[in-house]
């Protein structure tokens, strides 16, 4: 019986967990300016924090394939957003480096995703939000843990 109502939750959570992604997602969507992606703000993100990535990482940090990359990439040189460049010591290395018009865009976007953040979660009470952060840090902890 007990793992019957665990299953339940579990279920239930997973449900849940899903409508909170695809919401959350379509609303950070609609702040991304100059019609970049998700998926092409968290790359240019990452080059931000970094200072600049070979493209070798970028694709690590996305978990797809060079070529899927490149073609990401080539897609926010061509927007300005992004500049590429070749190592002087390796040529084989591809360097990637936010642009000044990708800062800008990069700004207006953390500007944009903290509004919508603020909006939803800012209406639960701290002690809420202390919990989920709790429990989101255990879960990455447990997933951190594990080997591919």
């Amino acid at each position: 019986m007990e793992k019957s109502n665990h299953l339940k939750t579990l279920d239930r959570l997973e449900e849940v967990a899903q409508q909170f992604v695809r919401l959350m997602q379509a609303k950070m969507e609609k702040i991304l300016v100059h019609g970049i992606t998700g998926t092409q703000f968290f790359v240019m993100k990452k080059i931000h924090e970094h200072g600049r990535l070979t493209v070798s990482a970028a694709a690590d940090y996305l978990g797809v394939t060079l070529s899927a990359i490149t073609s990401l990439t080539d897609r926010l040189v061509k927007m300005g957003f992004v500049g590429r460049s070749r190592d002087e010591s390796d040529r084989r290395i591809v360097w990637l480096e936010i642009t000044h018009e990708g800062e800008e865009v990069l700004r207006s976007c953390f500007e944009g995703r903290k509004r919508i953040m603020e909006k939803y979660l800012g209406q639960l009470p701290q002690e809420d939000l202390n919990q989920l952060l709790i429990i989101f840090e255990k879960l990455l902890v447990i997933i951190s843990k594990e080997k591919d």
